[in-house]
């Protein structure tokens, strides 16, 4: 594990599951505070068109990037990264947008934070 040291301890992972770069380090959510179950702050990355694109446009990129994410060599990559690639159809994707404004919106407004 290259990136890690003697020095420092995971203590948990943000994500709703363990992580296999990490096996042994629980969620957050594992943790039996009660005020944690269900602790979720996930990292995600995505591609997206402009609006408007066909849809034929869409599906074409979409089915060209679930491959390249399906691919050993990718694959291989992700891991060593921490990441789990989750192709999925644009649809499914949109729908999880939607809910991490709704999840995010009410700390961006408490904090106040404004795009530069």
């Amino acid at each position: 594990m290259g990136y890690f040291s003697s020095l420092l301890r995971a203590l948990a992972v943000s994500s709703p599951q363990r992580i296999g770069l990490l096996p042994d380090v629980p969620t957050v959510a594992e943790s039996g505070l009660p005020e944690l179950a269900g602790f979720e702050a996930d990292q995600w990355y995505g591609i997206v068109a402009p609006a408007g694109t066909p849809a034929a446009i869409v599906q074409k990129l979409n089915a060209q990037i679930n491959a390249s994410l399906r691919s050993a060599e990718i694959l291989q990559r992700l891991n060593t990264e921490g990441a789990v690639p989750t192709p999925q159809p644009p649809e499914v994707f949109g729908e999880l947008i939607a809910r991490e404004i709704i999840r995010w919106k009410p700390v961006v407004q408490q904090a106040q934070l404004k795009p530069d």
